[in-house]
């Protein structure tokens, strides 16, 4: 970690970035809308726009330089519109996420997908507001109810969470020690890639979701 990386931003950044990168195929030629996504400003290291030269950005934030000004769950935009939506660590920024994705669906073609990140455990971030956190079982009984198909990966396990516990210790003192901390988070993304312990592994930083119309 001596370099600047998505893991060096956060565990939960790291998640989010090999989710997006490890299903870069889906967005490969295909038409995306990003929303609340940045066009400016980006967080994490992933860039849609070196799988797809067609992404429209839809955000209500003006600074990250969006194409579209819009809440999530009204896109002005028609039906079928596109073969991607982008729903990245957006859905517990909003009172109801089932609105949202119902949103997407209707601007999916058929046989389209949603590619959602979510956290679960992780501290409560306003952006500008944070309202909830999911389990499992609530985003498959969603999809259900919408008419997706769904794929859920849990990001992390006991362990990664304690990375990032140690990370935001340190930030939360002002200070990096990096060269206590990085060995550290090191340490437990090892363990936690190496655990099969299923008490282990149903704790999580959050999920990666695939949902197909």
């Amino acid at each position: 970690m001596s370099k600047r990386s998505s893991l060096s931003v956060s565990v939960r950044r790291h998640f989010v970035d090999h989710f997006f990168l490890s299903h870069s195929q889906i967005l490969k030629g295909k038409k995306v809308i990003d929303i609340g996504g940045k066009k400016k400003g980006k967080r994490g290291f992933f860039d849609i726009g070196h799988c797809s030269s067609d992404v429209t950005y839809v955000n209500i934030d003006r600074t990250t330089d969006p194409d579209i000004v819009a809440d999530a769950t009204s896109v002005p935009l028609p039906e079928s519109s596109c073969d991607v939506v982008i729903l990245g660590e957006v859905l517990e920024h909003v009172p109801d996420p089932i609105v949202v994705l119902k949103e997407a669906h209707r601007l999916l073609r058929p046989g389209g997908a949603v590619l959602v990140t979510v956290p679960f455990i992780y501290p409560v971030h306003a952006d500008p507001h944070d309202f909830g956190r999911y389990t499992e079982y609530y985003w498959r009984s969603a999809a259900e109810k919408l008419g997706f198909k769904i794929e859920i990966e849990r990001q992390g396990g006991f362990f990664a969470i304690l990375a990032l516990m140690v990370q935001h210790f340190f930030r939360a003192k002002g200070i990096s020690w990096q060269p206590i901390q990085n060995p550290l988070v090191n340490f437990f993304m090892y363990l936690d890639r190496r655990t099969t312990a299923p008490l282990f592994k149903y704790w999580t930083t959050g999920y990666g979701i695939i949902l197909t119309k």
